[in-house]
């Protein structure tokens, strides 16, 4: 009798044993791929992005981030999929099946330099002059592909005002490369949405609603987008001339207090 009900139970009643594999990693499913033709496998899903830092194949990029969702705007992380006509951004591909990938053919290493051409085009400004000399990532991907002068020009009027409008961030759109870290460290991460891309082509520009002033907005100052600027597009206000001001104006008494409990936001 209790036979009978155990085979009349409906299939999601029933208990089901599923044997423990011998490597859990591979729980799900596994690809075998050729990367530079090494043979490697991976868990089905991974990445190539992924599977290339697993194996310490590196792989420039700028848009991506370990903190933040999928963006694949940058490109710079292409690589070459044997039996795919173009080249393919490797941190928007997921592995499914058995592929052959080359990340540093010549065809690859020309993309990647000429699409910093192309970013290094529109930023504005000279690097020595920049609060992020020497801590850029795009000036250090600059010097990785041995870019040393404009092969697509350079522009030399900003145009963009810079606003200084906020106590803690200060935003400087000439120097964007429209990463959108920024974007997605305020809507996921923060769960602010302050910030977003704006208008389209060659207009495309991050901005506040109704190109506000970042003062005029809900921004709560807690300076998350700053960490994730790859570029000096974004970074604190520093008030150390308001600061010397008042120190040397003899009508102002100053007086310096130490906080007794430090939080993790700047505007504080």
């Amino acid at each position: 009798m209790d036979k009978i009900k155990k085979d009349r139970a409906p299939v999601s009643q029933k208990a089901h044993t599923v044997e423990k594999p011998k490597n859990p990693e591979y729980i799900g499913g596994s690809v075998k791929i050729h990367i530079n033709e090494k043979e490697i496998v991976v868990p089905t899903g991974t990445t190539i992005l992924a599977a290339c830092r697993q194996n310490s194949i590196h792989i420039p990029t700028l848009c991506h981030h370990p903190d933040l969702c999928v963006a694949g705007v940058c490109r710079l992380c292409v690589v070459e999929v044997e039996g795919m006509r173009t080249l393919q951004a490797s941190c928007a591909f997921p592995i499914t099946a058995p592929i052959k990938i080359n990340t540093s053919t010549s065809m690859v290493r020309k993309a990647r330099k000429h699409i910093l051409d192309l970013l290094l085009s529109e930023h504005y400004g000279e690097c020595y002059a920049c609060f992020r000399n020497n801590n850029c990532e795009l000036q250090s991907l600059a010097k990785e592909y041995g870019i040393d002068h404009y092969n697509f020009g350079h522009i030399e009027k900003p145009k963009y005002e810079v606003d200084r409008s906020s106590y803690s961030v200060v935003i400087d759109m000439d120097k964007c490369v429209l990463c959108k870290r920024c974007v997605r460290t305020c809507i996921d991460l923060q769960e602010v949405g302050v910030l977003e891309a704006i208008d389209k082509g060659d207009a495309t520009h991050i901005g506040t609603f109704f190109d506000k002033p970042l003062l005029d907005v809900v921004c709560i100052n807690c300076g998350q987008c700053i960490n994730r600027c790859p570029t000096g597009a974004l970074r604190a206000n520093d008030p150390r001339d308001e600061i010397w001001a008042a120190i040397d104006d003899p009508n102002k008494h100053v007086v310096i207090q130490t906080a007794p409990s430090p939080r993790a936001a700047i505007g504080e």
